[in-house]
């Protein structure tokens, strides 16, 4: 398989999967987009090992870690912040307050999960 035909393949299994778990989500069926996307994923691991060509090198690599960094911070930022906002108003509407804390502990995960990451990448 070339580059160009994986490229391609990607493009059409998100096309695929996109509409999938759009018409699933409306018809309120959750198990089918799960298994849409974990057959997704498997597909696309195997055509990539199918790759005859290089797909990626170091530079992508590098600047992949670095723009990955840059989301994270800048999501955790936002997410704090919209959290503050969530607290401030949740005297007039009590939902608010639920929000705000599952958006503060997705980024205390978000947080703990890339520690954990980065300290097993950094003794490796």
């Amino acid at each position: 398989m070339t580059l160009k035909q994986f490229t391609a393949l990607k493009i059409a299994i998100a096309v695929v999967v996109s509409i999938v778990v759009g018409v699933s989500v409306a018809s309120k069926n959750y198990l089918i987009p799960i298994m849409v996307v974990a057959l997704a994923f498997a597909i696309l691991l195997v055509a990539r090992r199918a790759v005859k060509e290089i797909v990626a090198d170091e530079r992508d690599y590098e600047i992949g870690g670095k723009a990955a960094l840059l989301a994270i911070k800048i999501f955790s930022w936002l997410a704090v912040i919209t959290m503050f906002v969530f607290f401030a108003f949740s005297d007039t509407k009590p939902d608010l307050s639920t929000a705000a804390l599952t958006i503060s502990y997705s980024v205390c995960l978000l947080m703990l999960i890339y520690s954990a990451i980065f300290k097993y990448y950094s003794r490796k």
